[in-house]
Order: structure tokens, then sequence, then C-alpha cells
């Protein structure tokens, strides 16, 4: 039997048919892959087995016993997969089907976010594909049963159907007959720009209308502190900046109200005239202020630099007026002052996204990260004092 150990795991190879003609026999290596292995967690691959009877199970379920820890069984195939789940292992083991792999080639690409593209693979389905060097497996299959999780408790989201393999990156297949990102729906029909500005407030507001359980999604301001670790580790904030800027988003307060956190047009579908979103791992329970905040960062400071550009007909102009007409309509309010004091505000918080973009993207030149940085610092920190959560 083979094995493989990589740092604190070992990996063992599970091939062929395990049934009662050869689990003893199994048995026994495995325990001596074990011993000779003192102090590492085990991993069974099972890209090479096709079959297991009641006899193997048996001989996991000695090994989970022995150890007194979750194991993963992976790589395992749909028919091994079906045994596993009939007999209740997927409960008792970390058991991970073997992707189904396909190709993303000739496919229209529909939508772009921060985490991947969006190419439509038929008329009846789309995939994510996340970008690798940002993305691992294991995040991918966790934010598939976020995207399950928040589709059951009745928010507008894709049915998630699969996570796939395409060529080294990974993605996720959902279904979405007949739809657009907003961003083509935006650059296709430019003269209707004020119409989608409506239906994304609408959706904006329908959303942070919406109560969920504490603790069914995560505490929406872990990404704006995780925001502020990944740049204070680059040297980019000192501990006291770390300190005021961890206290800024302490202070907002606790809700359970369901925050998207990168509702922007390249990153939601278009679908019957409804909004309906695909990308939901970021998802949590907190302050419409974190949902806003990153909006701003998107259609203001992100379409100031050419982010959603297509052919020359939406431009920092065009995703300008779609912001007014957003945050006019969701403080209902055409008040010139107020919007502006408000949009003030939002930019304030946005600042911390920027930054850590800024310090952690891999596309900036080093001779520019400083200086921008610095600038959007004291910006950020020339107003700290006047910042609180809206609304």
């Amino acid at each position: 039997m083979r094995s493989e150990k990589t740092g604190k795991e070992v990996t063992i190879f599970l091939e062929g048919r395990i049934d009662t003609n050869n689990a003893s026999q199994i048995d026994e290596e495995i325990q001596r892959i074990l011993s000779e292995n003192e102090g590492t967690n085990p991993v069974f691959d099972a890209s090479e087995l096709v079959y297991i009877s009641s006899a193997g199970l048996r001989v996991l379920m000695k090994v989970k016993k022995s150890v007194g820890a979750e194991i993963a069984v992976t790589e395992v195939s749909p028919e091994v997969y079906d045994i596993f789940d009939t007999t209740g292992f997927t409960d008792l083991f970390d058991v991970q089907k073997r992707l189904r792999e396909i190709s993303v080639e000739g496919c229209e690409m529909i939508g772009e976010g921060g985490n991947g593209v969006v190419y439509r693979l038929d008329p009846e389905t789309i995939a994510k594909v996340y970008y690798g060097e940002r993305n691992s497996l294991e995040k991918i299959r966790k934010n598939k049963e976020v995207t399950k999780s928040v589709f059951v408790q009745g928010i507008p989201s894709a049915i998630a159907f699969d996570v796939v393999k395409v060529g080294e990156d990974y993605g996720v297949v959902y279904e979405m007959i007949d739809a657009k990102s907003m961003l083509q729906e935006l650059g296709s029909h430019p003269d209707d720009l004020d119409r989608y500005a409506n239906l994304i407030a609408d959706t904006l507001i329908k959303l942070h209308q919406i109560e969920l359980e504490p603790g069914s999604l995560q505490d929406a301001r872990n990404n704006a502190r995780a925001d502020i670790r990944a740049a204070a580790d680059r040297g980019y904030y000192t501990e006291d900046e770390t300190a005021r800027l961890m206290k800024l988003i302490d202070d907002i307060p606790e809700r359970n109200t369901f925050i998207h956190q990168d509702f922007h047009p390249g990153n939601i579908m278009y679908q019957n005239g409804e909004i309906v979103l695909i990308d939901v791992e970021d998802s949590g329970l907190g302050h419409p202020i974190l949902d806003l905040s990153s909006m701003h960062l998107v259609y203001v400071t992100a379409a100031k630099h050419g982010w959603g550009k297509i052919k020359g007909v939406l431009g920092q102009k065009e995703f300008a007026r779609v912001w007014e007409i957003i945050l006019a309509k969701y403080f209902n309010t055409s008040d010139e002052k107020e919007l502006e004091e408000i949009n003030r505000i939002i930019a304030g918080y946005s600042q911390i996204k920027f930054i850590r973009g800024i310090a952690t993207s891999p596309t900036v030149p080093n001779m520019l990260r400083k200086p921008v940085i610095s600038r959007a610092k004291k910006k950020l920190f020339s107003t700290i004092d006047t910042l609180h959560p809206i609304p």
C-alpha cells in the first residue's frame, strides 16, 4: 500500500476493491503506515478505489477511533461516494468527491469580480472560476456551502450545483437560465442607466430588510478586520493605527441584517427583470455601512481607474451617475449637502478595503504601492474621528 508524508500529514492511497477478502490485510498495512508515521494526521486518497464493502468501512472506522479526530477521504469517485453517503459515513468522515473537470474555452465571459471570472457554459448553467492563487479548494467548498445556506434562507441567490476543476483552478457551477451580469446589462443598455440604478438600490434596500438567525452567517465586520490585519502585517499600519482602525470597526453596531459585502454590477446577475446573487461567500450579518463602503470602492474609486469600462460606453461618469441614484434612493433624499455628507462617511470606511487591496495586490508596482497607500492613509486618518455608521 502506497503512502506519502507531507509535513504533519500522511496520505494513504486506497486502491482497487476493499472487501471481506482483503480487509484484514488492508487493516494491517494501514496500521503499519500509521506506526511508521507516528504523530501525523492520516488522509485517505481514494482516487484509485473502485469499491469498498462494510468490512472496508470498518477498517476506516477503526482508524478514526484510534486517531480521535476527523479524517478526510479525498478524490472519491461518484460510485464510491454513494456507498459512503448511503451508509452514513459522510457524516463521520470528511468525504470529498472527485471533482468533475470542465473547460471554459470558447465560453462567453459574463462577469468578473475580485475573486474570479464568470462564464456561461450553456443556456442553463454558468460557472464562476476562482483565481487559484487567492482561493484554495477548501475555501471554495466552504463558499458553496455558504451559497446553499443563503439560498435556503430566502436570499435571491443562484443554486450552486457542484464544485469543478477548470485547468489548474477551481470553480462552482450554478443554475442560471437566460441571465447576464448587471455589468453586461448596463453596457448593453446605457440609455437605461437610471432604471438599472433604481433596481440595484431597491434590491439593496430589500436585502437590508432581511433579518437572519444570529450566527447563521459570519460577523460581517470580520472582513474589515481581516483587511486591517493584512495591511498591518505588511508594515503599512503602526500598532497605534491598527488599534484605532480596529476600534472603528468594533464600534459598528451588531445587527442580524444580511450583508452581501461585494454588491457590484460585475458580481450580480440580472435575470427576468430581477437581480440574483452569485457571489455570496463573503456574506455575513451586520450593519449596512459594510455593504455601502464596499460598493463605493467599486462605483467610485475603481471606476476612476477604468474598472468596468465597456467598449467606451461605461466609464467613471456613468458609474458616478449610478452611484448617485443608489444613494438618493437608498437614503430617500435629494438634498445635495446631505448626500455629500453621506458619501463622505461611506468613502471614509471604504479606504480600509482600498488600502488592503493596494498593499496585497500582486499587480500594483512596488514603486507606486507606498505613495498610493500613504495618500490613502492620510485621507483615512484625517477623517477617522468623524466617521460613524449610517443609516
